[in-house]
């Protein structure tokens, strides 16, 4: 009976000692996430248009898929589009100033251009995340404009919602 009272002791003292001990320790985390968004154009091919004969002047370009645009943010946002001056830059006098209104924009595919001024209009919206999307211009400055080449800048502003 001794054998076996030793045997017990020694097979538990074994046992007491390959088992392993733990501890743990554990922390908070903290991330402070911020309000971000930001637009940026991705493609930009369809901006020139070159008015080359009469049935040009008479019935105005268009550009479709002129140029792509990517938003990227955290909250929900909307996309306006307007020029910044309310003319083209160009030729001076005699030749009278191109109003902005001559470009007309909106969303790839959508059913009519809006005509830009410097009063921002509406384009699209989407939900957070990142988002593409196309624009087309159509330019029809008829016949009332000297040659030469005319520039504006198109401001599209992308503000979360």
């Amino acid at each position: 009976m001794k054998k076996l009272t030793l045997i017990a002791a020694a097979l538990f003292a074994g046992y007491s000692a390959t088992k392993a001990q733990s501890a743990t320790a554990s922390q908070t985390v903290t991330l402070t996430l911020q309000n971000q968004i930001d637009i940026a154009f991705t493609a930009a091919t369809g901006t020139n248009f070159t008015f080359a004969n009469t049935t040009d002047y008479q019935n105005g370009l268009s550009n479709l898929n002129a140029s792509s645009l990517q938003v990227k943010s955290n909250r929900p946002w909307a996309v306006t589009v307007g020029s910044a001056s309310a003319n083209f830059s160009g030729p001076s006098a005699p030749s009278p100033a191109m109003p902005s209104t001559v470009l007309g924009v909106r969303l790839n595919g959508g059913s009519s251009y809006g005509a830009l001024s410097t009063t921002s209009q509406s384009l699209t919206s989407g939900a957070r995340g990142m988002s593409s999307f196309s624009v087309d211009y159509n330019a029809n400055p008829g016949f009332s404009y000297d040659a030469g080449t005319y520039t504006l800048s198109v401001v599209y502003t992308a503000t979360q919602q």
